[in-house]
């Protein structure tokens, strides 16, 4: 029985982030597997294992997922709740040296977002 529940954000139109950017050119259906692997993996975990999950330095209550395939470095940034034992992705990148502070932006205005509206949500999107 999984111990999280990981959830997606929804834009204001309505569409799942997430699931949009797991099914865009710019994540290959084999990266999008592996993705999708190591959320179903992490639910199962307590405590997030380090290698696989770590605070974002300089930016407070976002963290990211590590998942490498095929040399390129994707990272799902999100944060914890808004329930308890519920994680939330908001947005995701690609990791090239750096990741764009703009995308960190972009995460952060979401996860006040679902604080004060936890209806922008919904559960992971495997498909």
């Amino acid at each position: 029985m999984p111990i999280w529940t990981f959830w997606d954000f929804i834009s204001q139109r309505g569409s799942n982030v997430i699931h949009d950017w797991l099914n865009s050119p710019e994540v290959p259906l084999a990266a999008k597997a592996k993705i999708n692997a190591r959320i179903i993996s992490l639910q199962g975990f307590p405590i997030f294992p380090e290698q696989y999950f770590s605070a974002y330095k300089g930016w407070d209550d976002l963290y990211e997922l590590r998942v490498v395939f095929g040399g390129t470095q994707y990272r799902p940034f999100g944060c914890y709740g808004p329930g308890r034992h519920q994680f939330t992705l908001l947005v995701g990148g690609i990791e090239k040296g750096s990741i764009p502070t703009g995308l960190l932006r972009v995460a952060d205005e979401r996860r006040k977002i679902i604080i004060s509206n936890p209806s922008r949500i919904k559960r992971h999107d495997f498909g």
